[in-house]
C-alpha cells in the first residue's frame, strides 16, 4: 500500500536540519509492503510547529491549517495514495479530511490513545511545554478515553532545543515517567513527536525509564495498514466516540 504522510506546516517553516530528520523518521517506517512518502501542507498556516512554547493554539491559525491538511489530503487519494496521515499529535485536518476522501485518514494522537484504549490500561500524556493541558484532556475525551488519561506531564524546553539538548530531553523524560507512574499511569502512550521518534526512539526512553512508551507514529502507520487491509469503508470512522 502507499501512505502519503504530511509535514505540518508548508515547505522552508521547519529550518532545513529540523525538516530533513522528520522526514527521513517517517519514512523509516516503511516496509516491503508499505510505501510511505512525505509532502508538506500546501500553503502556509501560521501555525508554526517549531520551538513552541506551549499554551493555548490559535484559533484562527489551527482553522487554516486543518483546511490545508484537508485539502492536501484530496491530492492525496487523487494521486493513488492508499491512506493519509498527517505528522504531529495535533491531529491536524484528520476530522476535516474524512469529509472529503474516502481513503482512510490517521491522526497521531488518535491512533495512539486508542492503542492505549485497546490494552485498556491507564496512561501518561508527555509534551514540550505546559499549556495545552485542557487540549490533550479534551482530545481524549472525544474518543470516551478520559478517565484513562490519568496524567498529563511535560519536559519544559521547546522542542527546538532538542538536538542540542539530548541528554537533558532524555533525563527530563525519565522526571516524567515518575510523574506519570506516581499518579497511576501503567505507560506513556501519548508523547509528543519531537520526543519520540523524532528526538529520542521509544525503546531508548523506555530502556532509560523503565517505563513502557508508545510510539504515535508507529501506532498511526499500522492503522492505517489496519484498515487498508480490513477493506472496511471509511464511514466507519467516527469521531468524536463518546
Amino acid at each position: 500500500m502507499k501512505i502519503l504522510c504530511m509535514m505540518p506546516a508548508a515547505k522552508g517553516v521547519y529550518p532545513p536540519e529540523a525538516e530533513e530528520r522528520r522526514i527521513a523518521v517517517m519514512k523509516s517506517y516503511a516496509t516491503a509492503a508499505t510505501q510511505i512518502d512525505v509532502d508538506y501542507m500546501p500553503d502556509v498556516s501560521g501555525f508554526s510547529p517549531w520551538g513552541g512554547q506551549g499554551g493555548p493554539l490559535e484559533a484562527d491559525k489551527m482553522a487554516r491549517a486543518h483546511e490545508f491538511s484537508a485539502r492536501r489530503a484530496v491530492q492525496a487519494e487523487k494521486d493513488g495514495y492508499d491512506a493519509f496521515c498527517p505528522y504531529g499529535l495535533l491531529d491536524i485536518g484528520v476530522l476535516e479530511a474524512r469529509k472529503r476522501v474516502s481513503i482512510p485518514v490517521v491522526g497521531q494522537a488518535e491512533a495512539a490513545m486508542l492503542h492505549c484504549a485497546m490494552l485498556g490500561q491507564p496512561f501518561a500524556s508527555c509534551s514540550y511545554m505546559p499549556g495545552n493541558e485542557e487540549h490533550t484532556r479534551a482530545h481524549a475525551a472525544s474518543l470516551g478515553l478520559e478517565k484513562l488519561l490519568v496524567a498529563i506531564t511535560a519536559i519544559g524546553i521547546p522542542n527546538s532545543e532538542y538536538p542540542n539538548r539530548r541528554k537533558e530531553l532524555v533525563e527530563q523524560f525519565v522526571r516524567c515517567t515518575r510523574e506519570a507512574r506516581d499518579q497511576g499511569s501503567a505507560l506513556m502512550g501519548y508523547v509528543a513527536m519531537s520526543i519520540c521518534p523524532g528526538g529520542v526512539p521509544a525503546a531508548e526512553l523506555s530502556a532509560a525509564s523503565g517505563f513502557p512508551v508508545l510510539d504515535a507514529l508507529a501506532c498511526q502507520i499500522a492503522t492505517a495498514e489496519w484498515w487498508h487491509r480490513t477493506g472496511l469503508p471509511t464511514s466507519l470512522l467516527r469521531s468524536p466516540r463518546s
